[in-house]
């Protein structure tokens, strides 16, 4: 056997430290002070009433409502709606009685008092008299608790037939009547009236009437809620569009309440409406952290596209493009839309591409780079002809180690309106957060652990994993992923949603995106993330969205 000679074991030394030194370069140990999940002061408490007990609808305010430094109080889960099962509405209003005097305002989802949430809204058949019953109720609030701010919103319906209509047939076919309705110009002699007749003829006489019940039903109650803020009763009234398309009787019943409201002198500050229905209650909280800190201001916002094309995508479900869309959100919010990055306190970057527009996303990577160079904050939205992980702008930024936790805000679930809606209220809340002179190691934190969240949710699973779930159930002869089996398929579907979930984020957290440090304007303060963890689960019986949360290990440091 060869001696081992001393300069041998020098050699073996030196090649080790050099070996250290290289790795240290390429994956440097976080150093600082761990800041792990701080959370910044309460100094507000808001009552809410979700639109209905979905994790967007409350859980979403809820936490963007840390950064601000605002406590949401929500009503037991118990009175709330579970799917299609309907909220209890008596309760709900008892409840609301007592616990208002908690708080100084108010966000109320007319759809869940009135009806017991979104899905009931669709369904539930209510009168007149319910309405004026639920009227009477509101004034009353407003009498026994003056100093207490109400901001109601209300969910317009969307375009598709109520599930009792069940035949497919039928519902196609009212479909297509919407839209003629809405085309039609009452000429008496048109081929779209000769459509429309046509159309009468082959639908169901009872589903016809029903489908027009709805919206006169829906026109009605916007009446009413519009003569509440008219009295004082409410302080706003948000009319939110579900799903629809730009020619249907909803949005000829949109507008001709439209009139309605201009005749009643009614200024867009107390009865606005906006495409959107899930996020709407998150956009109302934005506004009210403006008005609790006194040092906020209206943010200039620079708004840019990945494309040409993409600022004028008529995307699914959506009766406005994109650029409207975000034109709409930002007067809510009284941003300023500004012509120049410069001008900007952030740039809402909107990316939405398909197929034919795929070879954008470098072009975008590039555009957001530069921004990151020059310090600018940027809200992402990353929206997707068909909501597919392919088309993602995301994946690019991690291949080529872009520092995604730099950004303010990041959204790219559903519609294009809840997308756009929940980046602009984010960043709207962080910034006003940093504004307001409160600790900002905990306003970055929380607000790092809604990112997260987001990129967790809204790329990783709606764009990856549910695929892969769905399509596992339907190997095993499940095939309506709508409806699960608590007993059996869900608890199945819950383990593989926890296991694939935790496989993407090992890869995520790992990354160098990820990992990299990123500095707030005008400051040599550090942050950098140097651990994740996830919990995730189905809140219904359904694969369609997850209740999802991060929990973060955060490094703070100096340049």
């Amino acid at each position: 056997m060869k001696k081992i000679t001393i300069s041998y074991i020098i050699y073996i030394l030196i090649f080790l430290i050099l070996l250290l030194g290289i790795w240290k370069l390429i994956f440097p140990l976080p150093t600082g002070e761990e800041l792990s999940n701080a959370e910044p002061e309460v100094t507000h408490q808001v009552l809410l009433i979700p639109l209905d007990s979905r994790p967007p609808c409350s859980k979403l305010l809820i936490d963007n409502g840390h950064t601000a430094g605002i406590s949401i109080i929500t009503p037991p889960t118990e009175y709330m709606d579970y799917y299609t099962q309907a909220g209890e509405t008596g309760k709900l209003r008892e409840w609301t009685a007592t616990q208002i005097h908690t708080c100084d305002r108010a966000i109320i989802s007319i759809d869940q008092l009135l009806y017991g949430g979104l899905i009931a809204s669709r369904n539930n058949h209510i009168t007149n008299n319910d309405i004026t019953a639920l009227v009477k109720y509101l004034e009353q609030l407003h009498k026994d608790n003056p100093a207490v701010k109400l901001y109601a919103f209300s969910i317009l319906p969307r375009m598709n037939p109520p599930d009792i209509v069940e035949n497919f047939h039928d519902r196609k076919q009212i479909m297509e009547w919407s839209r003629l309705i809405h085309q039609y110009d009452n000429s008496p002699h048109s081929e779209t009236l000769d459509k429309i007749k046509q159309l009468e003829q082959d639908i169901s006489p009872d589903h016809l009437r029903l489908y027009r019940e709805i919206y006169d039903r829906n026109f009605y109650l916007n009446c009413q809620l519009a003569q509440l803020v008219e009295n004082g009763t409410l302080h706003q009234l948000v009319l939110g569009q579900d799903d629809g398309e730009a020619l249907s009787l909803p949005n000829l019943k949109l507008q001709e309440f439209c009139h309605y409201a201009e005749k009643k002198g009614l200024s867009k500050d107390k009865l606005a409406v906006i495409h959107g229905a899930d996020e709407v209650a998150l956009s109302i909280l934005a506004n009210l952290a403006a008005e609790y800190n006194p040092q906020s201001h209206p943010l200039n916002v620079y708004v840019d596209y990945s494309s040409s094309e993409a600022a004028h995508r008529l995307l699914p479900y959506m009766a406005i493009d994109n650029e409207a869309t975000a034109t709409e959100r930002l007067n809510f919010h009284k941003a300023k839309l500004v012509n120049s990055p410069d001008e900007a306190d952030y740039i809402l970057f909107i990316s939405s591409t398909g197929k034919d527009t795929m070879n954008c996303r470098q072009d975008s990577l590039h555009k957001l780079n530069e921004y990151h160079r020059a310090g600018k904050y940027v809200a992402l939205v990353d929206l997707t002809q068909s909501f597919s992980a392919q088309e993602a702008l995301f994946p690019l930024l991690l291949k080529e180690e872009y520092p995604v936790n730099s950004l303010i805000a990041y959204a790219g679930w559903n519609t294009a309106s809840n997308s756009i809606g929940t980046a602009v209220a984010q960043a709207a809340m962080y910034l006003t957060a940093l504004s307001g002179g409160g600790d900002q190691d905990a306003i970055v934190c929380r607000n790092l652990r809604n990112l997260n969240n987001r990129f967790c949710e809204d790329y990783y699973y709606l764009k990856d994993v549910i695929d892969l779930v769905n399509i596992n159930l339907r190997k095993k002869g499940y095939m309506n992923v709508y409806d699960l089996d608590l007993q059996h398929n869900y608890l199945w579907s819950t383990d593989m949603l926890q296991n694939t979930m935790k496989q993407r984020l090992t890869q995520y957290k790992h990354s160098a995106a990820a990992k990299k440090p990123f500095t707030l304007k005008d400051s040599s303060t550090t942050y950098q993330i140097s651990d994740i963890l996830l919990e995730a689960y189905f809140p219904w019986p359904r694969t369609f969205e997850i209740n999802l949360d991060t929990t973060l290990k955060i490094r703070k440091g100096q340049k």
